[in-house]
Parts: structure tokens; sequence; C-alpha cells
């Protein structure tokens, strides 16, 4: 184009009297560098105005573009004269929509007041069906009133605005084409405009083409292809295309003659498919790499319809192959590490919990612990740690460490400002993060102190993007704290951060490079009138290319239609368009998707495009390669969809495979340690100092875990516990009940002996019943000790109710058992323990202490014994039958002695306590386990014949059995390796290090 316009007006030297208007600033750079190019091989000339089109209008109006901070605070202003009620934190719900609709509104040359009348038409429509309910009190009012005044809103905020010559954008185009047309009417002559280029135009767009046709001081050069422009051609690229042909009565010739590019050119377009959305950023860099190996001086565009992908994609470019290149859509400042410690700090105050007087309203906020740790774990705080303990003069050491290990040590659930204050040892910066918010004075306060403090960890050369986030943080909360009157408009913090938000949003971080560079990486929009040799884009998804259908408008969709108002219908269309005109002279096509199903894509399906490829386009051109790829992990090729090989240009790093590959080669799964002398030795260590059934049913489960826990004695990560978990629950059971039954112990735990304990009888249950929620809600405070979260919240407070029922449901279920009353106590909580003699292979026999603890011990009227476990999970008593039908004794033991179900470890612990009271010279009779869930089964016990069958002795095979499993765990044969039943795994402390 930029030839063409030499040509034609070069010679007579009328260029420099054009204007030519193209879409985007970046087109408008491009188009100049060519006018430059295309007069190298002539005489010297003067350039035209060129000038994008949004510009251009802003331009004619004569006006300035107001920011929209202070337009939303203006038409506050305005809408709070109509109607005093309206309340600062409803309005900003729905404000930006309002001014987008009004933008729209004039942007298309709707009439104000055919719009405005038929919303308010079509309100009173609803407003009449609602008959006899309409209260003119009702909040149904207010809503109404809301359509009725938008039209005198309206007309004052445009009042408002011509008065200081501010306008929003769709009021600039709508003044644009009307001074135009003013100018015209009084018979000035104007310059001699080119459009080229353009895409949708808006009604304001377009009407001021037309009039500048009509007098002969306008042409209009679309670029457009035959293949989606023709008639009745089901493709929407060419929807509006098609209706300004028609509409502006263009030839042929201002489409670009309707070229066969698409259908004719020769071109390989390749279908990319990967894993995730992560990969993009990588695979994107490799396809890149590829194409300046292959295409030095090829031009390249690296499209991004998701801009959140630009640092993916700017992290993954090969510095080597790609050492220039271009940014043009800058990087939002939504995107940035910066934004996430904004939102982490908004998240702080708005989660936490405000604890005071409710008849004042006022309170002491507490904050949850899970957001003050987020917070404090940021990589900008951590940097500022790092570079604070760096000072010579350094006073905190670790400041952010402290305070998370302090809040673990105390399980502090919510806290303070002032304890976190005093947890950091009353630094600015935590006062900084955490003083209370009571008004956007506040807020703004601590923004800028937080922005001071971390300027001063930034200010190195090697931080400069770090501390251009900082800077261009600092501009938006200046520029906040110049429009905000806190006092006057009362914001809310959550008011506060909408409007923040909204200006992130519209800020971007600029990047500098070459503009003209041979690679260029940039949103679809700044597509709009470039060409590329190779064409790489991302995200070719359905709701994201195009977008996803949302109707963001308070108009109604058809008022919309009515007025002819855009549609996500148009927005998809110019989309289209711009797909494919991005096409039409590019050689090389890269497009990547998310195969369907895969993790991080929004819907999982291709994009309409890629499938408008597959089955219209490379039908309609034989010239046209299309290649259908998967990416995936090395060591394997980038591969066909079918199957075939092609050279891996695109191979990315995918999910780590399951198996690990040993130094010798051969893939293996399993995590071995050999016991060593040392090895031998800790474990000689641990069974001298006590080997509880517990850990015995460890060792048989895994006896990684069993290494873990207590040989190396790995300390499981400490955590904040909010609520009660298995433990600690059934630690709550189990003590309310200790301390219920403690006057008919015969021998107490932490208590003098009383030998003349009375027994448990039917008359003791009422008043056991009576004090059943005050021993559980003891022991559930006993067990939130020290902690900031209550008893009584949340769900403690559910598990504590539970707790209660189920000790409750025991006490009642003593009434119904038959012989279970009277119950004589023996023990509650008893400490049992003895010593066995191992004999080894080697002669020597090892003591081992075997101890373990009986939450009852109950003693029978003939002074036998039993020992009772009690369980808060439920059991059958088919859990405790180790002895199948037709299976002999000797299996049995088998399965005792090696099985790790979970019912083979509650026979094991039930044997070992029994074993435990006979070796101390007391007359056991049996060990049963009660399940607070299973209480109509009483007492359960596990049947041990098979120990005694053949006339053995108890005690004497017991004994024999335990050292076989001694000399097992001393058996420098068996190593120790993890489970294979993963779903012991699940809730292990220690999966991470074993790669489960």
């Amino acid at each position: 184009m930029a030839r063409e316009l030499v040509g034609r007006y070069g010679a007579s030297g009328e260029l420099s009297d054009l204007v030519v208007v193209v879409p985007t600033r970046r087109a408008v750079v491009y188009l100049q560098n060519e006018l430059s190019l295309a007069a190298e091989a002539g005489q010297a000339l003067w350039s035209p105005r060129i000038a994008a089109m949004e510009d251009y209008m802003v331009e004619l109006a004569g006006v300035q573009v107001e920011e929209p901070i202070a337009l939303q605070l203006l038409l506050f202003e305005i809408m709070r004269d109509i109607d005093p009620r309206l309340e600062f934190d409803q309005f900003v719900g729905w404000s930006a929509l309002l001014l987008q609709d009004f933008s729209s509104l004039d942007q298309n040359l709707a009439s104000p007041r055919k719009v405005f009348e038929y919303l308010s038409q079509a309100k009173a429509l609803e407003r009449w069906d609602l008959g006899a309910e309409f209260s003119p009190q009702s909040s149904t009012t207010a809503y109404f009133r809301f359509w009725d005044d938008l039209q005198k809103v309206y007309y004052r905020l445009q009042k408002r605005m011509r008065q200081d010559r501010l306008a929003y954008p769709g009021l600039a185009y709508r003044l644009a084409q009307r001074r135009v047309r003013e100018r015209l009417e009084a018979g000035e002559t104007l310059p001699y405009h080119v459009f080229i280029g353009l895409g949708f135009l808006s009604k304001a767009e377009e009407r001021l083409i037309r009039r500048l046709r009509k007098v002969g001081r306008a042409e209009v050069q679309f670029d457009g292809d035959a293949f989606y422009l023709e008639k009745g051609s089901p493709n929407r690229a060419g929807q509006h295309l098609r209706q300004y042909q028609d509409r502006l009565d263009l030839p042929w010739d201002n489409f670009g003659g309707a070229a066969e590019l698409l259908r004719q050119l020769p071109r390989t377009v390749r279908l990319v498919g990967m894993a995730n959305a992560s990969m993009q950023g990588k695979v994107a860099g490799q396809l890149l790499a590829e194409a300046r190996r292959l295409h030095p001086t090829g031009t390249v565009a690296v499209v991004l319809p998701d801009e959140t992908l630009l640092l993916p994609v700017l992290h993954g470019l090969p510095p080597q192959e790609v050492p220039e290149y271009n940014v043009t859509m800058g990087l939002n400042f939504q995107s940035t590490p910066l934004f996430n410690l904004v939102d982490l700090l908004f998240e702080v105050h708005l989660t936490g919990v405000r604890e005071g007087s409710q008849e004042t309203g006022y309170g002491v906020p507490r904050y949850h612990h899970l957001a003050v740790s987020k917070l404090l774990q940021h990589p900008f705080l951590r940097r500022y740690q790092q570079w604070l303990d760096k000072q010579p003069d350094a006073e905190h050491p670790g400041l952010l460490d402290q305070v998370c290990r302090t809040i673990i040590k105390r399980h502090a659930v919510l806290l303070t400002a002032e304890e976190l204050v005093e947890m950091g040892q009353g630094h600015p910066l935590l006062t900084a993060l955490f003083a209370t918010w009571n008004n956007c004075d506040d807020i703004i306060r601590a923004c800028y102190t937080l922005i001071d403090l971390l300027k001063k960890a930034y200010q190195d050369q090697h931080s400069a993007i770090e501390a251009e986030y900082l800077y261009l943080f600092f501009t938006l909360v200046k520029r906040l704290e110049s429009v905000f009157d806190c006092r006057e408009q009362r914001l809310s913090v959550r008011s506060f951060r909408r409007f923040l938000y909204e200006q992130m949003k519209n800020t971007r971080l600029p990047f500098s490079g070459e503009p003209i560079a041979e690679v260029q990486v940039m949103g679809l929009l700044e597509t709009r009138a470039l060409d590329f040799d190779h064409v790489i884009i991302l995200s070719c998804n359905e709701n994201v290319l195009p977008a996803p259908k949302r109707h963001s408008s308070l108009f109604p969709y058809d008022v919309l239609t009515t007025f002819g108002l855009p549609t996500y219908a148009d927005h998809e269309a110019a989309t289209a368009h711009q797909f494919w005109r991005l096409l039409q002279r590019a050689r090389r096509v890269d497009l990547l998707h998310i195969l369907p199903g895969a993790e991080g894509t929004r819907t999982g399906e291709r994009s309409r495009f890629l499938l408008q490829l597959e089955n219209d386009l490379a039908l309609q051109n034989p010239a046209l390669e299309l290649l259908d790829l998967t990416v995936t992990s090395p060591p394997g090729p980038l591969s066909l969809g079918e199957g075939k090989p092609v050279p891996p240009t695109a191979v990315s790093s995918g999910s780590p495979s399951p198996k690990e590959r040993g130094l010798g080669g051969e893939v293996t799964t399993d995590l071995v340690l050999e016991k060593d002398a040392g090895m031998l030795l800790a474990l000689r260590e641990l069974l001298d100092r006590g080997l509880s059934p517990t850990a015995l049913n460890q060792y048989l489960s895994c006896s990684l875990q069993f290494y873990f826990q207590r040989i190396a004695r790995f300390r499981e990560n400490e955590e904040v516990e909010e609520a009660l978990g298995p433990d600690g629950f059934g630690t709550v059971v189990h003590e309310a009940l200790e301390e219920l039954l403690m006057p008919f112990a015969q021998t107490i735990r932490r208590t003098t002996a009383n030998a003349q304990a009375p027994p448990l009888t039917a008359a003791d249950i009422p008043g056991l019943l009576d004090l059943a929620p005050i021993m559980v809600k003891k022991a559930l405070r006993k067990e939130q000790a020290d902690r900031h979260a209550r008893a009584d919240e949340g769900l403690n407070h559910v598990l504590g109710q539970v707790a209660g029922q189920l000790v409750r449901r025991y006490l009642e279920s003593l009434l119904e058992q038959p012989d279970a009353l009277p119950l004589r106590i023996q023990g509650l909580e008893e400490e049992l323990h003895t010593t066995v003699f191992v004999p080894l292979e080697t002669g020597e026999k090892l003591p081992v202490r075997l101890l373990g603890k009986a939450d009852r011990v109950d003693q029978f009227a003939d002074g036998r014994l039993r020992v009772v476990d009690y369980k808060t999970g439920l059991v059958e008593k088919s859990h405790l039958q180790l002895l199948k039908r037709g299976e002999t004794p000797a299996e049995a033991v088998e399965r005792l002695l090696t099985d790790a179900t979970p019912a083979a470890d509650k026979v094991r612990q039930l044997w070992l306590y029994r074993f435990l009271l006979a070796q101390q010279g007391r007359p056991a009779a049996d060990a049963a386990i009660i399940s607070l869930r299973n209480l109509g089964a009483g007492p359960m016990s596990a049947d041990m014949n098979f120990l005694t069958a053949d006339g053995q002795d108890f005690v004497q095979h017991s004994e024999q059995l335990l050292g076989q499993l001694v000399r097992r765990i001393l058996d420098p044969q068996e190593p120790i390796r993890k489970t294979d039943d993963l779903d012991k795994c699940q809730y292990c402390p220690y999966r991470g290090i074993c790669a489960r």
C-alpha cells in the first residue's frame, strides 16, 4: 500500500496533503517505515499525515478523553444529585458497565431519546406485571426509578463534560462526525483522506467515511479475501465487509480486488496440540527458534489472544536465535507478581473476622492464618527479607520466617494486628501489612509505606522490571489519591479494591524494543493491517479464540439489536476477520491449542477457526499443507496426529514420568534402604527403648514409613490445625471417658491409688449422662489449649457435638447390654510393659522391651482381667477373625505375622495387650475392642485359639512369634522399602520423600 500511495501521489506532490487513517498505532509505525523505504529509490518526499482511527476521531472532536476513574466519580456525583439515597458501594458494581453502554450508544450514533424511551417502556411493562405487590418503598421501586432516570443522567453527564471539553471515547466519536458535518456544511475544504485496512466499523466511523466520500474527499481500501467475501459465504469473517460494500456502494477494488490469497497461495499450516496451557510458551519459543534458523530474514508474529501468556512466552524465547524482538501489547499489570501481592493483601483484610461489641458494630479484626502465611511467603516480601538480612545493622534476621514459625508454634488460627506486629518485633513492614483498614485513607497509607520499603530491595540494576512494577503501582495509588476524597465518599475496602483493580486492568507495563523488528509479540487486535511471513497463534481453543459469549451490558439484548448496537455476535465476526486476514499472506502458520480434556484449558475444544481450516479451506486450496501435530514430553518427539514422526522442533517438557531411571539404566519405581551396620544398630536401640503394637504394625505396613518416623526421626511439616483431626478427635473422646469413669477405677493414672473404688452400676449412668457434655467440652478445650481457635467455633463445635453424642451413646449402651453392669474397672490409661529375650542366630539373647497403653482394664468377678481399647471408627466383629473357615491354625499365625491389613493390625494389637498382661503375672482373660460406632456389638474380642492349638501355651507361643518378628526387623537381607498399597500413602506425611 505504501508503494501505491507513493506512485499515485508522490510525483504530483500531493502525498503530504493526504490524511492516511489506519486501524492501530502499530500500523502507523509500519506504514511510516514502508513509505520511507518506498521513497529511497526515488526523490525525497514529504510524508502524509498518518493517524490511528481512534486518535484521529479524538483529534477531530477537539476534546480530551477523561480518565475512567474520574469519569465514574463524576457520574456518581450526577446520579447522587438525582437520587440522594444512592450508595456508593452499590454504584461501584455497575458504573463501569453503564459508562461503557453510554460510550457504545454514542459511538454507534443511536438516538439517546429513543433508546431510553424504549428502556423505560420495557421496564414499565415489567412493573405492570407486579400488580398489587408493587410498593412505593420497596427496592423494586428504586430499580425501576433507575431506568426512568437514565436519560436525565446521560444528558447531564454530557453537559458537564462539554463544559470542560472532556469526553469518554464514544462521545468523542459522535462529536467528531458531527464536527466534520458542520465543517462541510460551512463550505470548508477538508484534506483528502485514505482509510486503509479497517475492519469492524462503528456507526460513527462509517458515517464519517460516507460524508467524506460524498464530497470526494476520501477513499477506502479494505483488506479482504474472496474466501470469506463471496456472496452467501457462511464464513462470518466477511460479514461486516459485505455490509460495507452494500452500504457504501464500494467496488471489489476497494477490497483488494477480492484476492484469492487463502485459496491459492501455497502455505504450511501446523495445528500443534499439547497437554496443558503452561507448555505453550516453551513450544512457541521452539517454533520461533526453528523459524529463525530456516528463514533468518522472515518476519514472524507471535500472537496472544490470551494476554496472560505474555510472560511465559517471553521466558520461552530462545536468546540465541531471537536476540531482538518487539513486544507491542505491553504487560497487563494484573499479570505481574506485584498484583498478586496486592491481591493477597486485600484477601487478608477482607477475609478477616471483626470481633467486638454487637451494639456499636466496631471490633478488632482478626486475620486468618492461611491468608497471613500466604502473604508473608510472597516472593516480593521474601526478597525484602533477604535484603534486610544483608544490612550491616540488621536487627530482625529472618523476620518473616520468624513470624510464620511463631504462628505455627502457637497454633494461631485467627490473629489480631497487634499480635502480628508483636511477632514481627514492631517492624514497619508488619505494621504496613496488617494495620486495620477502616477506609481508603488507611489503604493508601499502607500502600505508600509498602512501596517505600520494597523499593529498597529493588534499587540495584538487576531488578529493573520489579522496580518498574513498584513505580507503576505508585503512580496508580497516587492517581487514586488525587481523585478520591475518602472522608466524603465513605468508600469501603471492597469498593476501593474494585476501583484499584479497574485501574490495574487498564494499566500496562511497556516494553522497549525495535518497533519494526522482524519478530513481533502482539495481541490479535494489534495485527490489524499488518502482514507477516510466519504467524504463531497461541490459545486456539473455544472461549479464548473467539472470546466467550458474554452479555457485558446493562442494556437488554433486544435493545442492542433494535438500535444497532454491537453484540457478542459482532465481536465474534470481527475476531474471525482478524484471524483470517492475518493468515492471508502468511506462508507458514502454527496454531497452538490445548488438547480436549487436558489440564489448563477452559473447554478443551478446538477453536472453530481450526475446524474451518480442516474442513473448508484445506479442501479448497490444494497448495495448503495441513499438519496435525501433538507435543509429547521428552524423550518422545513431536508427532503427527496419525503417529507419523516429524522433526522434534516443538518438543516440550511435559509431566514427569512416573518411573525413575536408576544409575544402572534400569527402570525402577522402588526406594530401597539396605540394613547396613548403622541401620541395624539404630534398630537395636529402638527395640531397647520399646516396641509398641502401633510401631510393629507400622513396620509390617510400610517399613519405609517406620524408618522415617522412628529411626531417622524426620519431623513432619508443622501446620496450624484449625480443627481436630482424627487423632485429636479420638483423644477428646478417650479423655472424656477417662474423666467420667475415673471415680470407679481401682488404680487411677495421675492420682493416688484408691482400692475401695465402687463398681459402675446402672444407678450411676444418669449422673454420668449429665456430666458427659461437660467432660467432652473440658477435653475439647484441653486439646485446643494454646490455640486461638475456640472449641465452640466452626468445625470444632460440630466435632464436639459428635464426640458428646458418642460418649452418651456408649453410656446408654451399658444399660442395654446384658452382663455389662456392674462394671469393675481395674485401671484407666494404664501403661503396660515387659521385656522379652529374643534368641538371635549368633546365639545372643537380645532384650526387647514391649510396651503399650491400655485405654481401660476391666476386672471380672473371678479376678480375671480384660484390656479394652476404644475405637472411634467403625469396627465389625468380622474384622477380628484371622482364622478363616477351612484354614489351619498355622495359616492364621502366618497372617498374624505378615498381613498389613487394618484387620490384622487390630488383632495384633489385642494379641500384644493380652500378652503384656500375662507377662506381668496378671490373670489375663481377654482383650477387646469397643467400637463407638458399633455399640450394639459390645466388647469385641479376637479369636486367638489358633495360638493355643495343639496344646501350646499362649505366653510361650507368643514369645516365639515375637522373636520371629524381631528377627525379621533385624534381618539384613530384608531391606527397608515402601509399601505397594497406594491407599496407605494417601495421608502419609512422608509421601513427598518417596515420590508418592
